[in-house]
C-alpha cells in the first residue's frame, strides 16, 4: 500500500516590514521589562505637570506685581510647559540607555545576530522609543495646561484648548519630548558609552544654552534660537519670544538634529563592529 506524502511546506522568506515588526517587539519587551523605563517615565510625567503647576502658582502669587511689559508679553503656556525642559532630561537618559545598555552588558551581540539588518534595527528603536514617549509626552502636557490654565483662571489669565494656536502648542511639547528621545538614541549608537553618551547630551541641552547666553547681545541671541532647547521651546510657546523661532521653525531645526545624528548613527552601525 502506498503512502502519499505531503509536500515540504517552505515558509515564507522574511521580509524587511516582518523583520521590522518582529525587531519592533523584541524592542517594546525589552523596555518595559526594564525597571528604569519605569522610573524614568515616572519622572517625566511628575516633572512635566508638578513643575509647570509651581512655578504657574509662583507667577499667579505675584501677579499684581508684574512690569507692564511682563504683563505684555505674558505667554499662558510658557509656565505650563517649563516642565518639560526637566523631563527631556529624563527622556535623554532613557533613549541613551536603549543603546548604550545593550553595549555594556554585550548583548548588543545577540541583537545584531538576530536582526543583522542593523540600520532596520536602529529605526525599531527609535520607533518603539519615541512611540512611549508620544504617548507619556502628550498625556503629560494635556493634564499639565489643563491644571496650569485652572490656576490661571481666576486672573483672566489662562487660555482654552479651541483656542488658536492652543493645542498645535500642547503637540509641540509632546513633539519636543519626542525628538529629544530620538536624538538620545542616535547619540547612545554613536558614543556606545553610557557616561559619554550622557555627558554630550546633558552638555548641549544644558551646558552649551548658558555658554551662549555668555556672550554679546545680539549674538547669544541670534545662536539661541538655533540651540535644540530653545527649538524645543518654540514648538510649545504662543507667543513670539525673541530669541526663540516660530512654531514650525523650532520643529524643523529640532528635527534637523534628529535627523543627522541618526544618520549618523547609522552609518556607523554598519561601519562598526559590535
Amino acid at each position: 500500500m502506498s503512502q502519499t506524502l505531503a509536500p515540504n511546506h517552505v515558509p515564507d522568506s522574511p521580509t524587511l516590514p516582518r523583520i521590522f515588526m518582529a525587531a519592533t517587539r523584541a524592542e517594546w519587551t525589552k523596555l518595559r521589562t526594564v525597571r528604569s523605563t519605569m522610573w524614568s517615565l515616572i519622572f517625566t510625567v511628575v516633572s512635566t505637570i508638578g513643575l509647570g503647576i509651581l512655578l504657574t502658582a509662583l507667577e499667579v502669587s505675584r501677579w499684581d506685581h508684574r512690569s507692564a511689559a511682563e504683563a505684555t508679553g505674558f505667554d499662558p503656556l510658557l509656565y505650563s510647559f517649563a516642565g518639560v525642559n526637566l523631563a527631556q532630561l529624563s527622556i535623554g537618559v532613557l533613549g541613551v540607555l536603549v543603546m548604550t545598555s545593550e553595549y555594556a552588558t554585550g548583548t548588543i551581540k545577540l541583537t545584531f545576530g538576530a536582526t543583522p539588518q542593523r540600520r532596520l534595527l536602529l529605526a525599531a528603536k527609535v520607533t518603539t522609543f519615541s512611540s512611549v514617549v508620544a504617548a507619556i509626552g502628550l498625556v503629560s502636557c494635556l493634564s499639565a495646561f489643563f491644571v496650569c490654565q485652572a490656576i490661571l483662571g481666576p486672573q483672566h489669565g489662562g487660555v482654552s484648548i479651541s483656542d488658536p494656536g492652543v493645542l498645535r502648542a500642547v503637540i509641540g511639547g509632546a513633539a519636543h519630548l519626542v525628538l529629544i528621545a530620538a536624538i538620545a538614541v542616535g547619540v547612545g549608537a554613536v558614543l556606545r558609552r553610557t557616561a559619554g553618551a550622557v555627558a554630550v547630551l546633558f552638555a548641549v541641552l544644558l551646558v552649551v544654552p548658558g555658554l551662549v547666553a555668555l556672550l554679546p547681545s545680539p549674538w547669544n541671541d541670534d545662536i539661541t534660537r538655533y540651540l535644540p532647547s530653545s527649538a524645543g521651546v518654540a514648538m510649545s510657546a504662543i507667543v513670539r519670544f525673541p530669541n526663540l523661532l516660530s512654531p514650525a521653525g523650532g520643529f524643523l531645526v529640532l528635527s534637523g538634529y534628529a535627523a543627522a545624528i541618526l544618520v549618523l548613527a547609522a552609518v556607523l552601525l554598519v561601519r562598526r563592529d559590535a
